[in-house]
């Protein structure tokens, strides 16, 4: 099996940086001991800006690393295209493009400011319609897992706004480029798992109605019976639009992060968080955020959250006027006592 190698690196004493696009090698690799696709990781130095008050990176730090390792990656794969992220040129043409749906992070440890991380990522098909994303973070110098993700992606005809099936050109570079035999950064046990409609608590993945009443939000409650409480209302700003021309992903997980108990945000660690994507929201927009606390999984217990996580559900919903629109069901798992 042939495969790709990527090089992005950033020299760690004279603070240079190799340009991900200048250093990108088609060299395709075979040997008969190898049958998977080869890629060489790029590596990341932690930047100030990338830390919080404990110089330790955030969740939203983390998302930004593999989202702009993704993007890189991806061009090695289609090439570039004015067309945002992760497109194909020729597909754009068609009025084709991938779109995430879902994303889920794990990070067992925040590394620091100033540490270098090396970051494995791979693409591959997943079903007649969808794609799959993972990321493996690790700490350079021990070569310790950091971290794990994944994200589901859909093929969407932008000229019906539609579902359309994978073409069989792109089924056949996942497959070039796929690992072999593809492999699952997370277990499938614990990113199988729906997010709640906020009224309904229906966790079947169908969509909750686009219209409803913005103003019943306090007091409110899922079938679990807990109370459904406003977080912080959030004005989308010109500066978090990205190159697709909605605002960005990560920002939304950072408007549901806000949600959380201050001491929750501060003396715990965020272990996980899962984000499903419904719909896009655009500068000027007035979103509201919601939370409720939730039960952790067992599964999760025992994968590393530890005994005694705390799991948070939030919904951001875009307000108009009387009517407002699901954004963003999301779910976090907080590791207490392990800030």
């Amino acid at each position: 099996m042939e495969g790709i190698s990527i090089s992005v690196t950033q020299l760690p004493h004279s603070g240079r940086h190799t340009h991900p696009l200048s250093s990108l090698s088609y060299t395709h690799i075979h040997s008969p001991t190898n049958t998977h696709p080869l890629h060489q990781p790029p590596f990341h130095r932690i930047r100030g800006s990338e830390a919080g008050p404990d110089q330790k990176t955030t969740m939203t730090a983390v998302a930004n690393i593999l989202q702009e390792v993704a993007g890189n990656h991806a061009v090695a794969m289609w090439g570039r295209s004015d067309e945002g992220f992760a497109t194909d040129p020729a597909l754009a043409d068609r009025g084709l493009i991938f779109v995430m749906t879902r994303m889920q992070i794990q990070v067992t440890k925040y590394p620091h400011w100033g540490d270098v991380v090396e970051i494995e990522t791979w693409f591959q098909e997943s079903g007649k319609i969808g794609a799959q994303r993972d990321w493996v973070l690790r700490d350079a110098a021990t070569g310790d897992i950091l971290g794990r993700a994944t994200s589901t992606w859909v093929m969407i005809n932008m000229n019906t706004r539609r579902l359309s099936k994978l073409p069989d050109e792109i089924r056949r570079r996942c497959y070039y480029y796929q690992m072999d035999p593809p492999k699952d950064a997370l277990p499938t046990e614990v990113t199988r798992r729906k997010i709640p409609d906020m009224k309904t608590g229906d966790t079947s993945g169908s969509e909750s109605s686009s219209d409803s009443d913005s103003n019943d939000v306090a007091g409110s409650s899922i079938a679990s019976g807990i109370a459904v409480t406003p977080g912080p209302n959030q004005v989308a700003r010109r500066s978090d639009i990205d190159m697709n021309g909605h605002i960005n992903n990560v920002v939304y997980m950072s408007w549901a992060i806000e949600t959380v108990p201050d001491d929750i945000y501060t003396d715990a660690h965020l272990y996980q968080i899962e984000v499903d994507f419904k719909a896009e929201c655009y500068a000027g927009d007035e979103v509201e955020s919601l939370v409720c606390q939730a039960e952790t999984p067992d599964v999760l217990l025992s994968n590393g959250a530890g005994v005694g996580a705390l799991t948070y559900n939030h919904w951001l919903r875009r307000r108009e006027g009387e009517k407002c629109t699901e954004l963003v069901r999301a779910r976090t798992t907080w590791r207490v006592g392990d800030a």
